[in-house]
């Protein structure tokens, strides 16, 4: 049957001192403590007001927490406000092993964020060829780098300043790729910066906003709220100045709601212009929904879906569907993720198809729009042991040739930080790339 889920009031602003030692009282330090693995999880949290697009695992647990009942607010909007999603962490009667296990894996998380554990950051990744774009949460965009950062989570301000020598697109360069500055008051948080989005359900795929480029400097504002007919409820605006782009701005406006426990959906609108009074524009709107599924003994399961339309508003240009599920595997935890998308003749008349499609930052496009058609299917497994698996394969068609790809990853703690290794394999026409890429990061 399904799971119960109480209605609770997210908290609408950073939390004072007084909430923080609410948290970690007695028994909440206890639960936390109980989990062997969450001594080595500091080597990834970080101290900023979301839970950010950046690792597929920790959106995993998340999702294992909305499907089980526990969350009332919707997980379709990454980086996804702490705020949204953080009272229902701080106490939960799941006696569901993995539940509670991905409860503890949240709640430690965020409390590294509260108490600014881990906010110094060293990070080195090599690989042997440019990183192929995989979906949410990929390691790394560049092909090798250094890193160093250092961030800071207050009740009011805010902020991380990122400073990198990476090469990207074959170009060596300094940056400050994944720095930002927010403010915070009540309900209410703006930021400037350049963090990856993740807006939507999908995971290999994505037709509203993803990260398979580099994140555009842009501006935000997002606003949470609760009411009878929304249910928990997200807005957010960001105007973003994407690079190596035709259009000068981006323009996108993202509600996000979850009005019923089962379900929750998003509403995107999108625009990219050249100046405040360009009439040379181009406009997209999308939408996107989850649905849970009953639970069967302790297998958790939704299904999902997306669809965007053409430069015309009115017309229907892609859509994607997809299931997934969490399961125990012995004592491990296991996902997996299978996922369709499909374009329409629409799709294939639209000017974006003969001319550019105008999501693009450094030439690269940020979603999956332009796939005529694809199918993936992904693992993501948590060992016992701290240690963490992706597996993935995606099989696309576009503009008549096709893309397969394969890749693996491997997370796990060590050097006192952590570790990751992986290894893709694209093939277009005859055209092979092998690419295998190791990093490492360090916090303290």
């Amino acid at each position: 049957m399904f799971s119960s889920n109480v209605k609770k009031k997210p908290i609408l602003c950073l939390p004072k001192l007084s909430f923080l030692s609410r948290c970690c009282s007695n028994r909440l330090v206890h639960n936390v403590l109980l989990v062997p693995f969450l001594g080595c999880t500091s080597a990834i949290a970080v101290a900023s007001p979301w839970l950010e697009a950046n690792d597929p695992f920790l959106r995993s647990s998340l999702l294992l927490l909305s499907d089980s009942g526990q969350l009332s607010s919707p997980v379709n909007h990454y980086p996804m406000r702490w705020s949204l999603i953080g009272d229902y962490l701080t106490s939960t009667n799941q006696e569901n092993a993995a539940v509670l296990l991905a409860n503890q894996e949240l709640l430690y998380t965020l409390n590294s964020a509260r108490l600014n554990r881990g906010n110094r950051l060293f990070k080195v990744v090599n690989g042997s060829n440019p990183a192929v774009p995989s979906g949410f949460g990929q390691f790394n965009e560049d092909e090798k780098g250094v890193y160093t950062s250092v961030e800071h989570l207050g009740n009011s301000f805010s902020y991380r300043l990122t400073a990198g020598y990476s090469e990207y697109q074959d170009d060596m360069t300094l940056n400050i790729d994944n720095s930002y500055l927010a403010f915070s008051s009540g309900a209410w948080l703006w930021s400037v910066g350049n963090v990856d989005r993740w807006w939507g359900q999908g995971w290999q795929h994505n037709l509203i906003l993803g990260s398979y480029a580099k994140a555009a400097p842009d501006m935000s504002v997002s606003y949470i709220g609760e009411n009878r007919v929304l249910g928990v409820w997200s807005a957010e605006s960001i105007l973003a100045q994407p690079a190596s782009s035709d259009y000068d701005y981006h323009s996108a406006t993202r509600l996000v709601s979850k009005p019923f426990s089962l379900f929750e959906y998003g509403v995107t609108y999108q625009t990219w212009f050249s100046g405040v009074d360009s009439i040379q524009n181009e406009k997209q709107l999308a939408l996107d929904a989850k649905l849970t599924l009953p639970s069967i003994v302790s297998f958790y399961h939704s299904v999902y879906a997306e669809a965007a339309s053409t430069s015309n508003q009115t017309e229907l240009g892609a859509w994607l569907v997809g299931w997934t599920g969490s399961f125990p595997l012995g004592e491990n935890i296991a996902r997996i993720v299978l996922e369709s998308q499909q374009s329409t003749d629409a799709h294939d008349t639209t000017p974006w198809k003969s001319v550019s499609y105008p999501s693009i930052t450094d030439d690269v496009d940020n979603t999956t729009y332009m796939l005529d058609d694809s199918v993936s299917v992904a693992l993501y497994l948590q060992l016992k042991n701290d240690h963490q698996i992706g597996v993935s394969y995606q099989n696309s068609t576009q503009d008549n040739e096709k893309i397969k790809t394969s890749q693996l990853t491997y997370n796990l703690p060590a050097l006192a930080g952590m570790v990751r290794v992986g290894a893709s394999y694209q093939q277009i026409r005859n055209d092979n790339q092998t690419n295998v890429w190791a990093g490492y990061e360090f916090r303290f």
